[in-house]
């Protein structure tokens, strides 16, 4: 099958001096008119020893409208990637996916991944239609350890772990929006704790961001508008610690 085929190629608030963007050489391999782009694991200074990393490809965003039954036809936005594991060592993940949008002086929206079961179906008759890559939400991604691959192993020899995240309600909270970030967390154990002044407790965790923009707008609505932004040659993904709650220390 030749999308199959294809798919076999496919293979980050801010901490202050945490942010580190990715070198495009060293970070990502990219095949020519490959859809998927690949990030290596980055080593933070805010790493404690022993934190684990998955590398993770991805595809930039899509939008499709899918016929839901019992709900009719629903536009939402959505992420295929996968993930696989040089750690040495099966590894469970809780990935979470955050799309917060970022136009300056537009509306300011955050999403959170929500794989209501009628639209993940729809999207996997769209994105695998013969179920070879065995999508998974980032519930059920959950359920079973990411197997480990040998350190020498490139794709499409490794043993990748395929999954779908989906963003609803964005073209009813957010149609017009252009640039947006996508955080990426739950896939690594890097974890940093940090006390303010009035005794809170700041916990950060490692994330990957992933920036994008879309030229378009709701009318002009199309699959393919989401492209991936280099932030004028800075780079469109970064590993960093970011802020994910405060609390009382203990």
């Amino acid at each position: 099958m030749r999308f199959a085929h294809r798919r076999e190629f496919f293979s980050t608030a801010l901490v202050a001096g945490a942010a580190l963007v990715l070198p495009p050489r060293e970070a990502i391999a990219q095949l020519p008119d490959a859809p998927f782009r690949y990030v290596d694991p980055l080593k933070l200074s805010l790493d404690r020893g022993g934190v684990w990393t998955l590398n993770f490809a991805y595809m930039p965003p899509r939008i499709a409208t899918v016929k839901v039954p019992g709900k009719g036809d629903r536009v939402v936005w959505y992420m295929v990637y996968y993930v696989y594991n040089k750690t040495g060592k099966p590894r469970t993940i809780v990935p979470e996916f955050e799309l917060v949008t970022k136009d300056s002086g537009g509306i300011a929206a955050t999403f959170l991944d929500e794989p209501e079961p009628g639209v993940v179906e729809a999207l996997k008759k769209i994105e695998d239609p013969t179920g070879e890559l065995k999508l998974q939400t980032s519930i059920s991604i959950s359920k079973s350890p990411i197997p480990e691959t040998a350190e020498y192993l490139t794709p499409p020899a490794v043993r990748a772990v395929h999954g779908l995240a989906v963003w609803l309600n964005v073209p009813e909270k957010a149609p017009n929006v252009n640039n947006f970030t996508i955080y990426v967390s739950g896939i690594t154990d890097g974890l940093s704790t940090k006390e303010t002044d009035a005794g809170k407790l700041i916990v950060s965790k490692k994330t990957l961001q992933l920036d994008f923009r879309r030229p378009t707008d709701s009318v002009k609505n199309k699959p393919t508008d989401i492209k991936i932004n280099d932030n004028a040659g800075l780079g469109s993904e970064r590993w960093d610690y970011r802020e994910a709650r405060i609390r009382d220390k203990k």
